[in-house]
């Protein structure tokens, strides 16, 4: 007997054999139980998600389910149908069957009665690939056919249907179908073909699947027809042309520790593998974005060894840098050469942080102002510095007295007063324009910030920018704002600052937390990179930009 295809030998047969689509089938069982059925259904979805199964199955039990509602498996119907001997179930590949002519034929066939069956029905598979001519045949037949026909529709691209036939079905649509399930639908499938496989390279298969079930199982055949052995995790990636965690983890702790000798010799090993350009960066950024979930979330993944130490910022930078290669190489056939420079730019521009120009500017103009003043004027901005000769990312500083902790920020999150919070935003953009003498610009950094929540003493402010968040902790600025706030009753006592980096990694836990039952949830502590003893550092960049906006009569460099 020749040799079957294991997406094919084992595709579903009945409803329980389908994995990842239980709302369609529970409403779809449903449907059957209360004899509900409507005259057409649209399946939506990408490939390999069970669209053209469930209709297989859906036909097949619209014809043969008993109205005790126990199981088809014994009906007689249902043995023709499995057989193929029935021909009340017709099947149709818009992808080749697509003109008018084909369309005119299935309307003009609708009226005969099904020869076996109860409903006769016409299954179009990837239904956008047919004309507008046969989208307009299909319309009126599709609308008011015969009580004894049922039309399902099957596309992988919804957005090329017309919406003169969507309004006409019940549309379902299939969503990919989730890692661990796939991993469950395989090792079912290697016990029951006695296939030798390690565990990490199911986890590999139903990864690479892409949530295609279809996908992973075709998968899992080529790989089992490569090994004369155990499959193990290289097998998978050497056969699919992937790149493994491990090699992703080595190349990105070698761009960080900016070791460019060893990323590009990584980069040469994969491509000597024969692994395409494209392959690799879409791996990467694979990599890239799981370790951003992973930092948002606070939680241990593939790649926590190095998440820990990776900031936002450069995540951010790598992804940068990838997208716009990704654009690039579509016009070049030098695509290993602009992968290599790639690699050099993610390691040589790499960045702390990103500047918030207008914040330095209204800095800038509060230090003019007092400088003024005093007639004595040094420009100092604050800035953060990576020693680009480091080899290893050292973890935070511990010895330094911080502005903020995390327990601080978990307290406020505890004891937040959501309706003291909505009334001071709904008077916060009165900020904006506030013009009592002296108190302008502390009202200005008041605005720019994100008030995220209050408690009946303090208050939470998120900035996105270093600078700004260390200005509102200066005293001076502290006392206009408690005076602002508190201008015609008490209002507030104190407040904190954090950055924007740290608060949707801290709100995602707490978030997570709170979903998991834990009323007061206890956050993971953090470093939240502010301190008392940040002291600003002379520079002439902040003297320049600020002469290139006053003039040169606005400020004089000081000895």
């Amino acid at each position: 007997m020749a040799y079957i295809a294991l997406y094919r030998a084992y595709r579903p047969k009945t409803f329980d054999d389908v994995i990842g689509q239980e709302a369609v089938i529970q409403t779809l069982s449903n449907a059957l139980k209360f004899n509900q059925t409507s005259h057409a259904y649209l399946f939506s979805g990408p490939r390999g998600t069970g669209k053209t199964s469930i209709a297989k199955i859906f036909a097949k039990a619209i014809n043969c389910f008993q109205e005790d509602q126990e199981t088809y498996e014994h009906c007689e119907v249902m043995h023709q149908l499995k057989s193929s001997d029935m021909s009340d179930i017709i099947e149709l590949d818009a992808a080749s069957n697509n003109g008018v002519d084909e369309i005119r034929d299935i309307r003009d066939k609708v009226k005969f009665m099904p020869s076996l069956g109860k409903y006769k029905v016409y299954i179009i598979d990837e239904v956008h690939m047919l004309t507008t001519g046969a989208f307009n045949a299909l319309l009126k037949t599709l609308e008011e056919p015969p009580q004894h026909v049922i039309f399902i529709l099957a596309t992988t691209e919804i957005h090329k249907i017309p919406q003169t036939i969507l309004s006409r079905c019940q549309r379902f649509d299939f969503t990919l179908v989730a890692k661990d399930k796939i991993v469950s639908k395989i090792k079912n499938i290697c016990e029951k073909e006695k296939i030798n496989i390690t565990p990490e390279a199911i986890s590999s298969i139903a990864s690479l699947g892409g949530g295609s079930v279809r996908d992973s199982i075709s998968l899992l055949d080529q790989v089992r027809a490569y090994a004369s052995d155990e499959i193990n995790e290289n097998i998978v990636y050497q056969v699919t042309g992937a790149v493994s965690n491990k090699d992703i983890e080595n190349l990105l702790t070698s761009i960080v520790n900016k070791e460019t000798s060893i990323a590009l010799d990584i980069i040469k090993a994969q491509l000597n593998q024969g692994k395409e350009v494209t392959r690799i960066l879409a791996d990467l950024t694979e990599a890239l974005s799981q370790i951003l979930k992973e930092k948002a979330t606070n939680q241990k993944g593939i790649y926590q060894d190095i998440a820990e130490y990776i900031p936002y910022e450069k995540l951010y930078h790598f992804l940068d840098v990838i997208n716009d290669l990704s654009y690039d190489i579509k016009y070049t056939t030098q695509k290993e050469t602009y992968l290599e420079l790639a690699i050099v730019k993610m390691i040589e521009h790499q960045v702390i942080r990103s500047v918030d120009v207008q914040s330095e500017i209204q800095l800038l103009r509060h230090e003019i102002e007092q400088l003024k003043q005093s007639k004595h004027v040094v420009i100092e901005t604050k800035s953060e510095t990576l020693d680009s000769n480091a080899h290893k990312i050292q973890p935070p500083q511990k010895d330094r007295e911080s502005f903020v902790t995390t327990s601080d920020i978990e307290h406020i999150l505890n004891a937040s007063d959501k309706n003291k919070k909505e009334l001071l935003l709904s008077a916060w953009h009165k900020l904006e324009h506030y013009d009592e003498p002296g108190k302008e610009f502390s009202a200005h950094l008041l605005f720019e910030g994100s008030l995220e929540a209050v408690t009946e003493t303090h208050m939470l402010l998120v900035y996105d920018d270093v600078n700004t968040a260390l200005k509102m902790y200066e005293e001076d600025i502290k006392k206009d704002v408690l005076d602002i706030l508190n201008a015609k009753s008490k209002v507030i006592e104190d407040y904190y600052v954090i950055l924007k980096n740290d608060w949707l990694a801290i709100k995602a836990e707490y978030v997570t937390l709170w979903k998991q039952g834990h009323k007061t949830p206890k956050l993971t502590s953090r470093d939240l990179q502010l301190y008392k003893t940040n002291k600003p550092i002379k520079t002439d960049e902040a003297y320049d930009l600020a002469k290139e906006y006053f003039g040169d009569k606005a400020v004089k460099k000081g000895n």
